[in-house]
């Protein structure tokens, strides 16, 4: 056995409580000085964390699928995984049981990853929440303690925030899926969707550390946004700084405040400046689905491309037919609405039924700032027929199910930078189709 790997092993027996007190005394000493072993005690606890966020995913998911009777029943045959050898299960152990944190006359501090590490903040919508054991809570509210875990936004409205015990919150939208521990160090990962932070000046080398699948970020107090899915990350940081590393190729940079970036493999990795925002906008459905909430059909021989209303149900349990169409992308600039914004929706009804046409903001700092909402009556809708209509912003007011929040959210969607523009129907389905939306900029007069 070389040196280094005897020094690992003594750790390991270390934190497993299998040396004795002199030999003991020896390893805390040694750690003053010797940051490699400080490293390694940290990758143990990294290591495990993971492992055991990977545990609570698959007996998450195994729980709801059984209670939904769609897994199949364990079968004799199946094939079975190779066993983890003893030295590595022993490190897994030993890093399972503590976390290291070295600071001021302190070597030594053990942090259960069963203890509750965060405060639920604002909700709405459905979400759901996976802790240790696979056991899962769909019953959450705000002010609900939570271990880590896995969090899921598991319908469009969904929205969520979480405050950690130093002022750090995290939220995210949508269908969204984040997973959060801190061992004395915060580490995210969010697997997709969107999600946004404000960050309070973390401890000197240990950063709050957020993964996905195309980068790896490192926080160490800055407010930004950030959205990801299966090939691409991308990042706004509108105060402090964030690293990036893009994971394809491991190169990594800098984001300053008012900049972003887009990690992907196939772009450019370069920090751009934010973009001036603009006050109009049209959508591009004849260009396809992306960034689309709905079932999109194609151009056809006297029909305009259309986004067909896709039902889901909600968490207070209405049924609802909708469609929307995200508004900010990475090449385009943010779309702000001002006092005198009017919103425009071309579409048909096969059915006479009311109508609800909306529009999801963001904040500067690319937080979630609410859904404002209008209504029309059946009587403006002929069944059959296609629609026009231009809505003034002055006539949206918050969503209703956001009402409880609404200390925390602006009253009027003014200054504010779209998400998404939408429409929907309610409890019937209404066969509402959606052809084009705009933004239109306010009406400049002269003095």
């Amino acid at each position: 056995m070389n040196p280094a790997d005897q020094k690992h092993e003594r750790l390991v027996r270390h934190v497993d409580g299998r040396l004795s007190e002199a030999e003991a005394d020896q390893v805390a000493a040694s750690l003053r000085y010797d940051a490699e072993a400080r490293r390694f005690l940290r990758e143990m606890a990294e290591q495990a964390v993971m492992i055991a966020d990977l545990e609570r995913e698959t007996q998450g998911r195994r729980a709801v699928m059984q209670e939904h009777g769609t897994l199949a029943p364990a079968r004799g045959h199946l094939a079975r995984f190779p066993t983890a050898s003893r030295p590595f299960a022993t490190v897994l152990a030993a890093a399972a049981s503590i976390a290291i944190l070295l600071s001021v006359g302190l070597l030594f501090r053990k942090f259960h990853h069963r203890g509750e590490i965060a405060t639920i903040t604002a909700l709405d919508g459905a979400i759901q929440w996976t802790g240790d054991g696979g056991r899962v809570v769909r019953d959450l509210t705000v002010g609900t303690k939570l271990q880590g875990g896995i969090i899921e936004g598991i319908e469009p409205l969904s929205w969520f925030e979480l405050q950690f015990a130093d002022g750090t919150t995290v939220a995210i939208t949508g269908n969204s899926t984040l997973t959060f521990s801190d061992l004395g160090q915060k580490r995210l990962q969010l697997k997709s969707g969107t999600a946004s932070a404000n960050v309070r000046p973390q401890p000197s080398g240990r950063p709050m550390v957020i993964q996905t699948t195309s980068a790896v970020l490192e926080v160490i107090g800055t407010q930004f946004a950030i959205e990801t899915d299966t090939s691409a990350t991308r990042l706004d940081v509108s105060q402090g700084k964030v690293r990036v590393k893009r994971l394809s190729d491991g190169a990594d940079l800098e984001v300053p405040a008012r900049h972003r970036v887009l990690a992907a493999a196939d772009h450019d990795f370069s920090v751009v400046p934010f973009l001036a925002s603009v006050d109009t906008w049209t959508s591009r459905l004849p260009l396809g689905p992306e960034r689309t909430l709905g079932r999109w059909l194609p151009p056809d021989a006297g029909r305009d491309a259309a986004l067909l209303a896709v039902p889901f149900t909600t968490r207070l349990g209405w049924t609802i037919f909708a469609t929307a169409t995200g508004v900010s992308a990475w090449d385009d600039p943010p779309v702000k609405l001002g006092r005198g914004t009017s919103l425009r929706f071309r579409g048909r009804l096969a059915v006479s039924s009311p109508v609800y046409f909306g529009v999801t903001v963001r904040d500067a700092n690319g937080a979630f700032a609410g859904r404002f909402q209008t209504i029309r009556s059946a009587a403006e809708f002929a069944a059959g027929k296609n629609f026009d209509v231009t809505l003034p912003l002055s006539e949206f007011g918050l969503d209703p199910s956001l009402n409880s929040m609404a200390n925390k959210l602006p009253a009027r969607p003014f200054e504010l930078n779209v998400e998404s523009v939408w429409c929907h129907t309610l409890t019937r389905p209404g066969g509402l189709e959606l052809f084009q939306t705009e933004v239109i900029a306010p009406v400049v007069t002269s003095p």
